[in-house]
């Protein structure tokens, strides 16, 4: 899969918060890809057209990033390019709630990303984020949540990746609970996008149900094997883990499979 990744050198365009657009870019180089964080609304659709992936995020929301994210994801979707929505803080506010639903009702992601919190905001059931991050009193049993993950995936026809101690992700048909990471990636702003702009890297070079599993696993393993004791250097030396994977890695993917 990373030789892959490598060969394929796959274009991922980017429409990410500026929080976290460095990093981001920085990470889809690590794996062996190339990024382009273009956001006009004037360009965006050119760009889309010559990618082989889309990665949209929600955080920092503004009108102009709204307007260029509902371009690149109509001309994917009729493209027939897959691509990634990261549904951050749709749980804590009503606007990008709204703007996700509209996004998804008009063009049909390959892929929804949130925390709990975000996910059960945009299923319709109660949330208590007060922010960007999962709110401790939405967690449940990840069997649970399983059930209406999968639910959600089946009503609107993607993968649905729920990120979390256990990453939860489904198709509506199989769900696959992932173990790896680490509570380091809590503490470094932007780890979230990250793992969304991985998964379209993913995205652009296999099938999707492989690329959620995949990336995710891969990037999780990485920020394992990271030494560092603090955030400062676990931010720098994530990057370096990530560009040093290789396929022997994944003797260390926890992936439990569940109906």
């Amino acid at each position: 899969m990373l030789k892959q990744i490598h060969k394929q050198n796959a274009l991922i365009h980017c429409i990410t918060n500026p929080i976290s657009i460095n990093d981001c870019a920085n990470l889809i180089l690590a794996f062996g890809a190339k990024p382009i964080m273009a956001a006009h609304p004037k360009e965006v659709e050119a760009i889309t057209r010559n990618s082989q992936a889309l990665a949209l995020n929600l955080g920092n929301f503004d009108d102009v990033r709204g307007q260029a994210m509902l371009k690149s994801a109509q001309c994917a979707f009729t493209n027939q390019i897959p691509f990634i929505l990261d549904l951050v803080g749709v749980a804590c506010s009503p606007l990008r709630l709204d703007f996700a639903k509209e996004l998804v009702q008009k063009t049909c992601p390959t892929v929804l990303k949130g925390n709990i919190s975000e996910c059960k905001a945009f299923y319709g059931l109660t949330s208590h984020a007060s922010g960007v991050d999962a709110d401790q009193a939405d967690q449940e049993d990840v069997y649970v949540s399983a059930k209406w993950l999968k639910d959600l995936a089946k009503h609107w026809g993607c993968i649905v990746v729920c990120s979390g101690k256990v990453d939860i992700i489904t198709d509506g048909n199989q769900t696959a609970l992932i173990r790896n990471g680490c509570e380091m990636l809590q503490w470094v702003t932007g780890t979230g996008c990250m793992l969304n702009v991985a998964i379209a890297t993913f995205l652009a070079v296999m099938d999707p149900w492989k690329a959620c599993i995949s990336a995710t696993c891969y990037y999780e393993r990485a920020a394992e094997k990271v030494t560092a004791k603090g955030p400062g250097s676990f931010h720098a030396q994530l990057f370096d883990e990530i560009y040093q994977l290789s396929e022997a890695d994944e003797a260390q993917f926890q992936v439990e499979v569940v109906k």
